[in-house]
């Protein structure tokens, strides 16, 4: 038993070990940033592609999620008593709350963002307009 622990321990080490350097590889400019306007700056460099990948994701899951609530509506109107039509609501319902996500995400990030470039801060920490 206390040779399994020292094998899960030196597995759990070169695990952690190898994950650091799949990320120091991947994003070395986060890692050799020096102030906090360039480590912005690269995240939102590196974030892009995963915010295409994800938007594709919300539109294809809720696309097939709004087909199967169609279909359970289907199938409930050919045999009522089988298939109880909130399974396709629901279904129908799901995947239309999936394809808004984007658009309520960018809406928001909009809104965070609405200000942002007019405000500036003064020597005494206020903020105070251009």
């Amino acid at each position: 038993m206390n040779r399994d622990k020292v094998t899960n321990l030196k597995n759990g080490i070169l695990q952690s070990l190898l994950m650091a350097a799949v990320v120091a590889v991947g994003l070395p400019d986060l890692a050799w940033a020096q102030d906090l306007t360039a480590v912005s700056t690269a995240g939102t460099g590196e974030l892009t592609a995963f915010q295409t990948l994800a938007t594709g994701v919300f539109y294809v899951g809720g696309g097939i999620l709004m087909a199967a609530g169609a279909l359970k509506l289907k199938e409930h109107a050919e045999n009522p008593t089988q298939t109880p039509v909130r399974q396709g609501i629901s279904r129908i319902l799901v995947g239309a709350a999936l394809i808004a996500i984007p658009f309520v995400s960018q809406a928001a990030v909009g809104t965070l963002n609405a200000g942002a470039a007019s405000t500036t801060f003064n020597n005494f920490g206020a903020i105070t307009a251009p």
